[in-house]
């Protein structure tokens, strides 16, 4: 950053929005307006002939005084290397743009000869004037889901020639692979950036959009994404923003797509053609965005200068009526709190002072007082929310019952216990109306899909959880362990509004713990001092509530619910024929969550760990690979979201790169987010299992697999205890050594022998037992249908 660049930013930082309309200094350039290729999200290639702009013609509109501040060109199209005189080209733009010094040029690499021709020719221009060449190659998905996008067979294979010589060339400054993302490839995201992994290729992904200038402004079948696909494109992108992209603008940019895909937010990212980008088109029309801009006149034929700040009405038409919604691609200045973030990163990078800037943003912004004060007003802001009623949801029947708990972020274990408690009530209460809290209401959306237990639930925000606790009939905590997290504060008042208004609150079948921060143990405490009938998964809980000053006497210990819903799927599932997949052992893996688990060791001791962690169980599989060398080794994520740490993006990183182990990997369940059943399905099928996320460890019991545990909660929490409660082979994280895994492994593999064969859960006798106590009636379960 240079005191030019550091002075820029800094008056865009105190100027006021929105910005004046300024001279462009980025141009998209379409050359031509034909392509070879045939894509389902672009209608270019219809057109059998182009009216294109000559060099001379181009010359003369560029000396317009309005272009004399473009630092940038975009060479795109249709496929701009079919212009045999792109080198031509080039070399106008640098002989009549003063500033100009990158040119980024997009192509399909169908026709890779001419492509590489085209790429030296413009290579050799920018390196004469000095400038840099960035070149994008569109790939939109591994193998044959490219070529069917792109409608070209053999595509895919193609571009290989392009990439290879793009990444070797000196010519070529930065190689990159740009996708667009469309109904046809959905599902493939994550192989195309496997892929790209591989290749050492920065990857970057756009949502395809009805785009006036590809002939699409009417094309709805790509486009046209249901509610399960926009939910994993979602997904997929909050996993590049946490494990792989590094450039703050580009991750503001996902961000910003994130919210307008799942919460239908405007456009919070920023466009230079908002205000100082333009465009021309390989006919000479100059246009605001390419994506909505009517024809402002011809460069070659008019003022440029004139007809781009004469028509200043219609951007503001634009920006007021369109950009909201727009989910292109162009990025700009971002909104200014974002904005003074980023400039902050970057001076920091600037003067390698990026730990001291974090370090002081923890002691300022995120210090244990700051943060007590943060909790304490939420809790404030929530119990006067309660002060406010609304109508509880149409359409149901029976008691109403609200749960709430850490829903909206839920895994797999999650899952099972929501149908366990939901199975419970409907034993014991019959026809309940149920209203499901969530954290974050998509995510649950996608579980009500997932689940027949869930049609007729209502699931709402945790704010209207807090205006309804007053309505329910019963309030219920069924989710999970009550933990040391700010998400406490929402269920502390709900459960604060349910008594307040004098209905039931229940815990039902939780843990407690791990604790933390005082206001966040304090709020645990009152939560299950609020509660009229606590039932603990393990004893273990019920002690630590004891240690928080909660009165346990009466108390019930059972197990987690998830195990009661697996039992009835254990059921169902044990009617279906095994799959005959030979030998299979079951991952139920997960990144080690340190900073929760591991608070009394320092990050470097944590990390230490973390490294010897994964080594051990890469080496354990290596040596059991060769001892079986038919076993199949099929990873099953247990989180399929980002809030959870999403399972996939761990397993695709441990294993990535091991040519070792490659073969025998099965990772058919790394792609879309599945129905709980499926999940369970996979585990029916598997020989062994090695678990380490808690649930896990219950699904292979419940569902009678084998398992070898890995405790990543060092011998303190939840897996040693379900672990030493039946028997579980075990091994603490930070003693894990590939002997153990091979050891205890091979000998389930050898000798397969479930730790709980026909384990018939209490929770629901537990729940029989406090229901009736709590003043509600409860039908006689043998009798009832």
């Amino acid at each position: 950053m240079n005191l030019n660049t550091l002075y820029k930013t800094a008056s865009y930082l105190l100027s006021a929005r929105p910005f004046p309309l300024e001279k462009p200094i980025v141009l998209q350039f379409p050359v031509i307006d034909i392509c070879n290729s045939q894509c389902q999200m672009c209608r270019i290639w219809e057109n059998k002939k182009s009216d294109d702009l000559t060099p001379e013609q181009l010359r003369l509109g560029l000396r317009n005084p309005l272009f004399s501040e473009v630092s940038g060109v975009g060479l795109n199209g249709g496929e701009p290397t079919l212009r045999k005189d792109l080198g031509e080209l080039t070399a106008v733009l640098f002989e009549e743009l003063p500033k100009l010094h990158s040119i980024s040029l997009i192509t399909n690499a169908y026709k890779y000869d001419e492509v590489i021709a085209r790429i030296t020719d413009v290579g050799e221009v920018v390196k004469k004037h000095g400038g840099m060449l960035d070149v994008m190659i569109s790939l939109d998905g591994f193998g044959e889901v490219h070529d069917k996008v792109r409608g070209k067979p053999g595509n895919f294979e193609r571009a290989q020639h392009v990439i290879e010589f793009a990444q070797a060339s000196p010519l070529v400054h930065n190689v990159r692979i740009g996708c667009t993302i469309i109904k046809e490839n959905v599902y493939g995201l994550s192989d195309l950036f496997e892929f790209c992994q591989s290749k050492g290729l920065y990857i970057k992904y756009r949502l395809g959009i009805p785009h006036q200038r590809l002939y699409t402004q009417n094309l709805l079948d790509p486009y046209a994404l249901d509610a399960t696909e926009k939910y994993h494109i979602a997904e997929f992108l909050e996993g590049l923003i946490a494990h792989y992209e590094t450039s703050e603008h580009q991750k503001f940019f996902y961000r910003s797509l994130i919210d307008q895909i799942v919460h239908h937010a405007p456009r919070k990212a920023g466009c230079d053609w908002k205000h100082r980008g333009a465009t021309i088109t390989s006919k000479g029309e100059l246009l605001y965005c390419a994506v909505q801009s009517k024809v402002l006149g011809n460069i070659t034929e008019h003022n440029s200068e004139q007809r781009y700040f004469g028509n200043e009405d219609h951007l503001k038409d634009i920006i007021r009526n369109h950009c909201d919604s727009c989910n292109h691609d162009y990025v700009g200045i971002p909104p200014r709190g974002q904005h003074v973030k980023q400039f902050a990163m970057q001076v920091a990078n600037k003067l390698h002072a990026q730990n001291l800037l974090k370090g002081a943003y923890r002691r300022i912004l995120r210090s244990d007082r700051r943060r007590s004060q943060q909790f304490a007003a939420n809790i404030d802001r929530l119990r006067t929310l309660g002060n406010t009623a609304i109508p509880w949801p149409a359409g149901g029947n029976g008691m109403r019952v609200l749960i709430c708990g850490w829903y909206g972020t839920e895994t797999l274990g999650d899952k099972g216990i929501l149908g366990g408690v939901l199975q419970a009530l409907r034993d014991h209460l019959g026809t309940v109306d149920v209203v499901l809290v969530s954290l974050f209401p998509y995510v649950s959306e996608m579980t009500r899909r997932q689940m027949d237990e869930l049609k007729g639930v209502h699931v709402v925000t945790r704010e209207q959880g807090v205006q309804l606790a007053a309505q329910a009939d019963l309030a219920v905590f069924g989710g999970g362990p009550l933990m040391a997290i700010d998400e406490t504060a929402d269920m502390l008042a709900i459960f604060e509004a349910a008594k307040n208004a004098g209905r039931k609150t229940l815990v039902a079948g939780c843990g407690v713990g791990p604790l933390g921060a005082a206001w966040h143990d304090a709020a645990i405490g009152q939560i299950l001092q609020r509660a009229d009938a606590r039932i603990y998964r393990d004893e273990k809980s019920r002690s630590i509530a004891a240690k928080l000053g909660v009165d346990v006497h009466a108390d019930l210990v059972a197990e987690d619910p998830a195990f009661t819903w697996l039992a009835t799927q254990r059921e169902a599932l044990n009617q279906t024929k095994p799959d005959d997949a030979g030998k299979v052992l079951l991952l139920g893996l997960r990144d080690f969550p340190y900073v929760t688990y591991a608070r009394h060791l320092s990050e470097e001791a944590c990390l230490e760990a973390k490294q010897r962690y994964e080594k051990a169980v890469l080496d354990a599989l290596s040596l059991l690979v060769e001892q079986y060398p038919d076993l199949v080794i099929r990873p099953l994520p247990m989180c399929t979201n980002h809030f959870g740490d999403d399972d996939r993006w761990y397993y695709r990183r441990l294993f990535r790169g091991n040519d070792k182990l490659a073969s025998h990997l099965d990772l058919s369940l790394l792609g879309a987010e599945l129905a709980p059943m499926d999940y369970c399905h996979a585990f029916k099928q598997a020989t062994v299992s090695l678990t380490m996320r808690f649930h896990s460890v219950v699904f292979a019991l419940g569902l009678e697999v084998p398992t070898v545990a890995i405790d990543y909660t060092l011998g303190q929490g939840k897996v040693h205890a379900l672990a030493e409660r039946f028997g579980v082979p075990y091994c603490s994280l930070s003693e894990l050594d590939a002997a153990f895994i091979v050891r205890e492994v091979s000998a389930l593999l050898d000798i397969p022998r479930p730790q709980a064969p026909g384990f018939a859960p209490s929770f629901t006798k537990a729940m029989q037992a406090v229901l009736p106590a709590l003043g509600f009636a409860v039908r006689d379960t043998e009798s009832a249908p």
